[in-house]
This record gives structure tokens, C-alpha cells and sequence, in this order.
């Protein structure tokens, strides 16, 4: 419309010009006056030319900015989409969990019922020995034979009921040590479990981190250009949609916290209930050995009467399944030693070099003096946690672009600036020295990949360089 404008008003020019010449002068007077136009002329067409010109370069800067946008729009859309694939993924891998801890439990159930029954008729028996038997009574059953082959006889029948219960009591071990297998294997799985909820906690952080992102591209989009009515109404119903997303997100987000709240209620109820029925167990299997020494008892009456060797034998196998019940219980009362991260000193976030240190400088993108809050460290690798501490803050800004903020406990609080998407943290997550919690990138105000890293010291900025040179 502007090269219309001007072309027209050099159509006015060139045709105003003849009626401003003198009607009545000589031709010497006429040519001076033509030549004198001409270089008029001559001048405004180069000044017109050089505004059409320029305004041509300023729609095609305009145009290169747009395209820009509209393609980091598209990236962060991206973005967006892998990550619902992988919160998909996780919640599938959460449920096959859960699948997993749930037969592991109707394992242990079935296993608790085959001890139980045991434990049952083991106690039958050993009722049963010390109200009807004793030792002289099984050796005047073993002296009262007619004959050797009758003695033989009977001693092969005591042997064969003792070996029915050595047998069953190898049972009951070999199902106590499964039962006890089987319960470790569930804590495995639930501490598997854990770890995925910790990834999907992140991945749905850097979801509604990067849709804050393309709220911010599109609101650029509708302030630089001047949008038709029908543009402007597609991209408030884009961001409508995308608030209605992101509020669906939100109230997931609370149904899941409160869902794993529940889970680990549940989880310490049944820990609760094991630790009794543990208790129990153990009492039961005091009152089987104490019936399982009586019958060592009663079988060694028998088998010193007809053979030492088979005594010894005996008393071998009961001196093994008591060192096996001891080992067990012992195993169950260990406990693993948390190490304790490191959490003294300073350590720098990244490495590279330094190209803006802490104080006044020319801003690199407004042009204006400005105080420089923190140092720039130029690179493209990985960014960890200068301390020990507790993450506050893990989202998006439009000048700071994706950063992540870590409160110390001891009145220092840390920055870290222009990262890229997708960070390694989340909100209310802490973090160990040394831990990564990003990557170096260019988000925000920014003119390339590098580190923006402050320290705030009871509220105040202080120059990094004091603490990590």
C-alpha cells in the first residue's frame, strides 16, 4: 500500500510540472527551466526509490521474523508431542508394575497358606509325641521283636516315619526362603515403580513448562503483525484450547499425587500386617523346632539301640536346618546404609568459559547499560547443581527462557538461566551436589548457548565468582 502511495505521488509530481512554467518566456529561459526540473525530478525518484527500498527491506526483516516464530512455534508443538508419548509410556510401564506386585502378592499368599498347613500338622504331631510317646516306650517296641528280620522291621518303619517328617520340615524351609524371596522381589518391583513415578512427575513438569513456552512464541506472533480478524480468532481459540489442555493436566497432576499418597498409605498397612504375620510365623516355627527336637530326641533313642550312624545323621540335618532358620533371621532384620550426599562447598555448574562477568554492562540485545546480575559461561554441555539443596522453582520464563531455582537452607539461593527443554528436575525435588538438572541452551533473552548462573545471598544478588573461582 506505502509503493502505491509514493509511485502516485510521483505521478502528481511529473504532472504538475509543466503548469508551474512561466506562460510567456524565451526558449533559452524554458530549457533552463526543463533541465532545472529534470534534476528535481532526478532527485526526488532516488528519494522515493531509496523509501521503497527501504521499506521493501523492512517487510522482508519482518517476513524472516515471522517465519522464525512460527518455526519455534512448530519445535515447541514438537516437543510437546514426544513428551505425551513418553508420559504414555511411563503410565503403561506404572500399570505393568502394579500387574507385577499383584501376582507377587497372591504368591506370597499362596506360599503363607502352604506354611501355615504345615505348621499345622507339624504341631499335630508334636502334640502327639508328647502325650503318647516316649522314648522307652519306642524301645521296648524295638526290644519286644521275635526275631532280627522283626527287628529289623520295626526299626525300618521309625526310620521311615522320621524321614516323613525330615521331609516335611525341608518343605517348610524351602517355602519359608521362597516366601521370603518372593517378598523381596515385591519391594524391588515397588522401588522400580517409584523411580517411574519420579520420571513421570518430570515429564509432566516439562510439559506444562513447554506449553508456557508456546503461549509466550504465540503472543509474540499477535504482537508483531497485525492480524486479521479471522487470524486473531484462530489463535485465541489455539490458546483457549491449549489453557483447557493444560487445566486437564493440572487436575491429572492432583489425582495422581493424591492416588500415590493413597498407594503408599496402603503400602505401610501392609508392611504393618507382614511384620505381624511375620511375628506370628516365627513363634510357629519356635514351637515346630521345639517339635522337631522332640522327634531328634525320640530318634535318637531309637537309633542308638540299633545304629550310631544313623544317630549322627540325624542330628547332622537338625544342626543344618537351625543354622538355615538362624540365617533367615538374620537376613530379615538387616538393613541397607543410606549414604549421605555431599552437601559442603561450591562446585561450578558448568564448564566453559566466561564471556560476561557480574556487574554494569552494554546489553546484548536492548543496546542500554544495564547491571549484569550473574556470570555468562559459554558452552553446550551439561549444568549440575552448585550445592546441595531443594528445588523451588523448574519452569519457563521469557527472559530467563527454561531455569531452574535451588534454595540452600543456609540463605543462599542459586540460578541457572537459558537452559534448553526437558529439564532433569522438578519442583519440590532435591538435588545432590554435583546432580544435573539441565543443559545449556539459548531460551529467552539470549544471542546463544550458554550458562546465565546467580547467586542470591538473603535475597541479594552476590558475584558467583567469590564462590566457584
Amino acid at each position: 500500500m506505502n509503493k502505491k502511495f509514493i509511485v502516485t505521488a510521483m505521478t502528481a509530481v511529473l504532472l504538475a510540472g509543466p503548469l508551474m512554467r512561466p506562460t510567456e518566456v524565451d526558449a533559452s529561459q524554458k530549457l533552463e527551466d526543463l533541465e532545472n526540473q529534470h534534476q528535481e525530478l532526478n532527485k526526488k525518484s532516488q528519494k522515493v526509490g531509496g523509501e521503497i527500498k527501504n521499506r521493501e527491506q523492512q517487510m522482508e526483516s519482518l517476513e524472516n521474523e515471522k517465519m522464525q516464530l512460527e518455526e519455534d512455534v512448530a519445535e515447541l508443538q514438537a516437543n510437546i508431542d514426544v513428551l505425551i508419548v513418553e508420559i504414555s509410556e511411563q503410565e503403561k510401564e506404572i500399570e505393568r508394575i502394579t500387574a507385577e506386585i499383584e501376582r507377587l502378592q497372591e504368591e506370597i499368599v499362596q506360599l503363607q497358606k502352604q506354611i501355615d498347613q504345615r505348621n499345622e500338622q507339624l504341631e499335630s504331631q508334636a502334640r502327639s509325641v508328647q502325650t503318647n510317646a516316649n522314648p522307652s516306650d519306642i524301645v521296648d517296641l524295638i526290644m519286644s521283636a521275635e526275631s532280627l528280620s522283626d527287628l529289623i522291621g520295626r526299626v525300618g518303619v521309625v526310620n521311615a516315619l522320621v524321614s516323613a517328617n525330615n521331609d516335611i520340615m525341608k518343605a517348610q524351609i524351602d517355602d519359608q526362603n521362597a516366601l521370603e524371596e518372593t517378598e523381596k522381589q515385591v519391594k524391588i518391583e515397588q522401588e522400580e515403580m517409584e523411580n517411574v513415578k519420579a520420571q513421570l512427575e518430570v515429564s509432566r513438569n516439562n510439559l506444562v513448562n513447554q506449553r508456557v513456552a508456546l503461549d509466550d512464541k504465540i503472543l509474540q506472533v499477535a504482537e508483531k503483525y497485525d492480524m486479521t480478524a479471522e487470524e486473531r480468532k484462530s489463535f485465541i481459540n489455539e490458546q483457549t484450547i491449549i489453557a483447557e489442555r493444560t487445566s486437564t493436566l493440572n487436575d491429572e497432576m492432583k489425582a495422581e499425587k493424591q492416588r500415590i499418597i493413597e498407594e503408599e498409605r496402603a503400602r505401610q498397612e501392609a508392611i504393618r500386617v507382614a511384620e505381624e504375620k511375620r511375628q506370628k510365623e516365627a513363634e510357629a516355627q519356635a514351637k515346630a523346632e521345639a517339635a522337631s527336637r522332640a522327634k531328634a530326641e525320640a530318634k535318637v533313642a531309637v537309633e542308638k539301640a540299633a545304629e550310631k550312624v544313623k544317630a549322627k545323621a540325624v542330628a547332622a540335618a537338625n544342626k543344618k536346618a537351625e543354622a538355615a532358620t538362624s540365617s533367615s533371621n538374620s537376613t530379615s532384620n538387616a538393613s541397607s546404609p543410606i549414604a549421605a550426599p555431599a552437601s559442603s562447598g561450591w562446585t561450578r555448574p558448568a564448564q566453559g568459559r566466561i564471556t560476561s562477568p557480574y556487574g554494569w554492562r552494554t546489553h546484548p540485545i536492548f543496546g542500554d547499560r544495564r547491571f549484569h546480575t550473574g556470570v555468562d559461561i559459554a558452552g553446550s554441555g551439561s549444568i549440575g547443581a552448585a550445592r546441595a539443596g531443594t528445588v523451588t522453582t523448574a519452569g519457563f520464563n521469557g527472559a530467563l527462557g527454561y531455569y531452574v531455582k535451588i534454595d540452600h537452607g543456609d540463605g543462599y539461593v542459586t540460578v541457572y538461566a537459558h537452559m534448553q527443554p526437558n529439564l532433569s528436575v522438578t519442583r519440590g525435588q532435591s538435588v545432590s551436589q554435583g546432580q544435573q538438572i539441565g543443559i545449556m541452551g539459548t531460551t529467552g533473552d539470549s544471542t546463544g548457548v550458554h550458562l546465565d548462573f546467580k547467586v542470591y545471598k538473603n535475597g541479594s544478588t552476590v558475584n558467583p565468582m567469590n564462590y566457584i573461582n
